[in-house]
């Protein structure tokens, strides 16, 4: 994953601090998210950090916290499905919604997911390294389904 040049790295770097919120925010919504929900699971300090972050941030900021989030899920789906279908299932189900949580970014900002498929498979990886995974994580099912979403399939 890239950084930016003014990166202070860890969890000041705005990409992980924006990547946090976006995994609350996602989590709220999927898990029946009215506004209500949503409104339950970021506090104001998130609301007021999601503001200030998103508004200061990069291209490079936004493409590693969106890395951070799809990479995040896609280890939690690898781990719980019980087939390759439901797997496939889940994982095109997290692109597509991540991909409009992502659409709408300040400052006219767009992120190729294509791009980004080797990173997010790579911490994906790591992810469930780090968790002791048995499970691995399908190559060409994340590869198939971002190159699907990013050609608007």
């Amino acid at each position: 994953m890239k950084n930016c040049l003014l990166c202070p790295k860890g969890k000041k770097c705005r990409g992980y601090v924006l990547g946090e919120l976006v995994l609350k925010l996602y989590d709220a919504v999927s898990h029946g998210g009215d506004s209500a929900a949503i409104a339950k699971a970021l506090t104001r300090e998130d609301m007021e950090l999601l503001s200030t972050q998103g508004d200061k941030a990069r291209i490079t900021c936004w493409s590693k916290g969106f890395v951070l989030v799809l990479a995040r899920k896609v280890a939690d789906i690898s781990r719980a499905a019980e087939s390759e279908e439901e797997l496939r299932i889940g994982i095109e189900r997290l692109v597509v919604q991540m991909d409009g949580l992502f659409s709408k970014l300040p400052k006219g900002l767009t992120i190729d997911l294509s791009d980004l498929v080797m990173d997010i498979y790579n911490r994906a990886t790591e992810i469930m390294a780090e968790e002791g995974g048995t499970c691995v994580v399908p190559a060409t099912i994340l590869g198939k389904v971002v190159h699907d979403a990013a050609r608007g399939a």
